[in-house]
């Protein structure tokens, strides 16, 4: 009997730990916030971090890992348990630190159009685009706080929440003072108060953010620099402003590529040392006569007669882009780099205009894109919808490595080659095996409830059983002393 109770009572203790350890694990607050995961996975791309199957750890993470070691929360079905979501395909809201999903895999999006996500072994942490990969749901992670109302300072600018999202392109007025925020959402001057801004760097801090690297908005002496480096080299052709431009941008990617290095048009410090060297890889030249004193404008298209096909890289390109956006044929930033997406959105616009659909931009194309006669594209709705359609679900991590070019998104379509399908059977056979018995059937509308609940049933199944458990053992004890009592009784009545 005393070898029962000793089991009974260390079930006990170790049924006790189990709940205590249940319940914090689904009622723990907020982890951190939106701004801090942002700065974090940008940590981890300018760190140069490796992505590790299964690993969420400083330095190896995967896709999954790089948001749980932040965020905490459910690591295998983030959308299941988020706060808010939506389709990427109706709008990003501007909110630092919002998860990105598409089936098998997830990232963060860290705002003014960019995420980063722990894609492969071969491409590591990537920061491009929101729209240059396939996510089809955005979402609010559990235990992630957002900012609503007010100041919060990121990446070396003041953004201005109101009613949960910042504001862009737009003057505000704070205590009594202006401001004017830009299309980004960055303040152009630094808010008068900022006491009470959550997370604001020391002076040092600040001055780091703001020199290490240089990205599309910056504006210093380097970035004159830059743009004469990058024209001597053949990759700029523009205006020598300090501004660090699309036209800027696009050109430091183009260079980017020619280096071999990952083309996400950020300058950091090794990498301006490379574009100053001798070392520095030079554009290849193309056949045009361009006048040294005239200034190629970006909103103009150029009138020399040129011929332009898949890997050239070029301004007029940039137009030509820009001009089958406006009429429906091309469904990307304009960039300047002609890849598969230009190709294919050439082609249609041929097609649909009664020329040979080389996919290549010769004279008579070029004229025709131009000119007002140009047909619009009939499909343009089936276009846009095309970025929606989701491939077979997949263990996350394990997704099949995307064709990267220079800032142009290459998206699967029903006419993917045979190659592409292997790779997507296989991580859906991947799938089955490591996620069985979990599905994403849509979002329901409160799924953390049903957490709570079968918690709740949990801890009250427990409590019964503790409750059993310890009535067992005070009903025991009082027949052995009922018993024991008893028999005391009776050797006194034989006394006697």
């Amino acid at each position: 009997m005393l070898k029962i109770k000793r089991a009974l009572a260390l079930f006990l203790i170790l049924a006790v730990i189990l709940t205590i350890s249940v319940a914090s694990g689904i009622s723990c607050a907020a982890a951190g916030t939106g701004i801090g995961l942002s700065e974090h996975v940008l940590n981890a791309y300018y760190s140069g971090w490796s992505y590790v199957y299964g690993c969420a750890s400083e330095g190896a993470v995967d896709c999954s890992g790089l948001i749980y070691m932040y965020a905490g929360g459910d690591r295998c079905a983030m959308i299941d348990y988020c706060q808010d979501s939506g389709y990427v395909s109706d709008g990003v809201p501007n909110i630092h630190g919002l998860g990105l999903y598409q089936p098998g895999h997830v990232g963060v999006y860290v705002g003014n159009g960019m995420a980063v996500d722990a894609r492969s072994e071969d491409y590591g942490i990537c920061y491009e685009s929101v729209y240059s990969k396939n996510w089809s749901m955005w979402f609010k992670h559990e235990t992630i706080s957002y900012p609503d109302t007010g100041w919060e300072y990121f990446s070396g600018n003041y953004y201005y929440y109101e009613d949960g999202e910042y504001l862009t392109d737009a003057y505000i007025t704070v205590d009594g003072i202006e401001y004017y925020l830009d299309a980004s959402g960055a303040c152009t001057t630094t808010p008068g108060d900022t006491g009470a801004v959550a997370d604001t760097p020391s002076d040092t801090e600040e001055e780091a953010v703001d020199t290490q690297y240089i990205k599309l908005g910056s504006t210093d002496e380097r970035v004159s620099s830059i743009q004469q480096r990058l024209k001597e080299l053949g990759f700029y052709n523009d205006e020598i402003t300090g501004y660090y431009g699309e036209m800027t941008q696009a050109a430091y990617m183009a260079f980017q590529s020619a280096a071999g290095l990952y083309a996400d048009g950020i300058a950091g410090d090794e990498e301006i040392e490379l574009l100053m060297s001798d070392n520095a890889p030079v554009a290849p030249k193309q056949e045009e006569e361009v006048e040294e004193t005239q200034a190629v404008e970006e909103t103009q298209p150029e009138e020399e007669e040129n011929t332009f096909s898949n890997g050239d890289f070029d301004d007029s390109i940039y137009e030509i882009q820009s001009e089958l956006q406006e009429l429906g044929y091309f469904n990307d930033d304009a960039t300047g780099y002609f890849g598969d997406m230009t190709e294919s959105a050439v082609a249609d616009f041929q097609t649909q205009n009664g020329l040979e659909p080389t996919g290549k931009v010769d004279e008579l194309t070029y004229a025709a894109i131009f000119s007002s006669t140009a047909l619009e594209n009939p499909n343009a709705e089936d276009l846009a919808s095309d970025a929606e359609t989701l491939t077979p679900p997949a263990k996350a991590d394990k997704e099949a490595e995307d064709e990267t070019k220079p800032t142009e998104a290459i998206k699967e379509t029903p006419a993917a080659s045979s190659a592409c399908e292997e790779v997507t059977l296989k991580s859906a056979e991947l799938a089955a095996k490591a996620l069985e018995g979990i599905e994403f059937e849509g979002i329901e509308a409160d799924k953390s409830s049903s957490r709570s609940g079968s918690f709740v049933i949990w801890l009250i199944v427990m409590i019964a059983f503790m409750s059993g458990a310890f009535w067992f053992v005070y009903n025991n004890e009082k027949k052995k002393k009922k018993a024991r009592y008893e028999r005391i009784k009776a050797r006194a009545n034989r006394n006697w």
